[in-house]
Formats: C-alpha cells, sequence, structure tokens
C-alpha cells in the first residue's frame, strides 16, 4: 500500500458529517484532530517528511493486532 500525499488527493471532502470515509480500499480522513500524547509525542519524533508514512504504519500495526486479538478471544 502506498502512502498519498495531499497532491495525490483529487476526490472532493464528502459532507456527511463523519471525517473517516472508506471507499473500496481506501480510506480517506478529513480534518480529524486525535488528542492523544503518545501518538503526538511518536510523530513529534520523527521528521515532518516521514510523519505520514509513520502514521500508516501506526495504523497497519495496530489494524494488525486489533485483528489478531479478536481471533484470539473467538476460541
Amino acid at each position: 500500500m502506498e502512502p498519498t500525499t495531499g497532491q495525490d488527493i483529487t476526490t472532493p471532502p464528502v459532507s456527511d458529517g463523519h471525517p473517516v470515509h472508506v471507499d473500496g480500499t481506501s480510506v480517506r480522513i478529513d480534518e480529524m484532530t486525535i488528542d492523544r500524547q503518545a501518538i503526538a509525542d511518536y510523530l513529534r519524533s520523527i521528521h515532518p517528511s516521514k510523519q505520514e508514512i509513520a502514521l500508516i504504519h501506526a495504523l497497519e500495526v495496530g489494524v494488525t493486532e486489533l485483528l489478531a486479538r479478536r481471533e484470539r478471544f473467538k476460541h
């Protein structure tokens, strides 16, 4: 999965009141603020040019862990 930069986005924002939009194989986040100190600290420790891919990677790791936990608790 390749990260998308602001220049690559051609879809106009959807004004349905929700900041997260899932369409096919992509997710778009419009004007969302995440008030979590640990997340801000983590991203602040990364060079600004790498923060977007770091956030994408953190989401991938987190989703993988959440799916694994769900699977463990099914049994």
